[in-house]
């Protein structure tokens, strides 16, 4: 078992310990099974994949520690730890073997942004990595909910708050990855650039809670050490409260995330 896989061991030992934890587990992953995370129009399934994604194995035959880790990551969009923004390429990504196709399209990236392939990626931690030069202003879910209109039958709808990032460069993790492998990015270096198999977009997951100090000149590097069976040895990082809640409001923050006025890529053409 890798580091990463380990890790999401651990949150799965963890949410054994909560039945809700374990409720919202198991309804998130007959959802994800039966593809209601399908978003359609420009996302497609892109965020879903984004989180974690496998060619071998569909998410039905997925072990069950990865579903943690893919629950853990919603816990951590839901609850507003962790936010994400979508930034253009030139295409949807080729097959692994397919570097320079691939190193091309990355080229045609959005001009603020700069990704860089490892044309070797022989044993490194990441892809290749995600650059920008200023600041970026991204929408930070604040973990609360509301109705947009008086029918109390109304789908909810995620409060946001401004958020400044500074510029920074990021791992970027190009086709499958799994969720644990996200999961990890996010907790070692505070961030993680995702562009999956099928998606044209490259989606930058930002993480306020942990190993970053976004409003910095550069986001620390002194990246906690995972221990094993779980959770972060110096910082006591343990399971996200939000998971105990239902998991109905994360469909409600992807789809919102359609509608932001605020996001990255507003203003600059994405």
């Amino acid at each position: 078992m890798t580091v990463h896989e380990d890790l999401a061991q651990g949150f799965l030992e963890d949410f054994q310990k909560e039945p809700s934890a374990m409720t919202a587990l198991l309804e998130l992953r007959d959802r994800h099974i039966s593809g209601d995370m399908n978003e359609g129009d420009i996302y497609g399934t892109g965020y879903a994949d984004a989180l974690g994604s496998s060619a071998r194995f569909a998410p039905k035959q997925w072990p069950l520690h990865q579903h943690a880790a893919f629950l853990e990551l919603q816990a951590l969009v839901g609850s507003g730890a962790v936010t994400y923004t979508c930034i253009s390429t030139g295409g949807a990504p080729g097959a692994d073997a397919d570097r320079e196709g691939n190193a091309a399209k990355l080229a045609q990236t959005h001009p603020r942004f700069t990704a860089h392939l490892d044309m070797t990626q022989n044993g490194a931690d990441a892809d290749g990595t995600l650059r920008w030069e200023g600041r970026l202003e991204v929408s930070r879910p604040t973990g609360a909910f509301f109705y947009g209109s008086a029918c109390r039958n109304a789908s909810q709808s995620i409060l946001v708050k401004p958020a400044n990032v500074a510029a920074s460069s990021v791992p970027l993790e190009v086709g499958d990855s799994w969720p644990s492998r996200t999961l990890m990015h996010l907790i070692q270096y505070g961030a993680v650039a995702r562009w999956p198999y099928g998606s044209k977009l490259i989606w930058l997951f930002l993480n306020f809670n942990r190993g970053v100090d976004w409003w910095g000149d550069r986001p620390r590097r002194d990246a906690p050490a995972i221990r094993s069976g779980g959770g972060i040895a110096s910082s006591g990082y343990r399971v996200a409260p939000f998971v105990t809640q239902s998991v109905a409001p994360f469909w409600g923050y992807i789809r919102e995330a359609d509608k932001w006025t605020d996001a990255a890529s507003e203003d600059i053409g994405l």
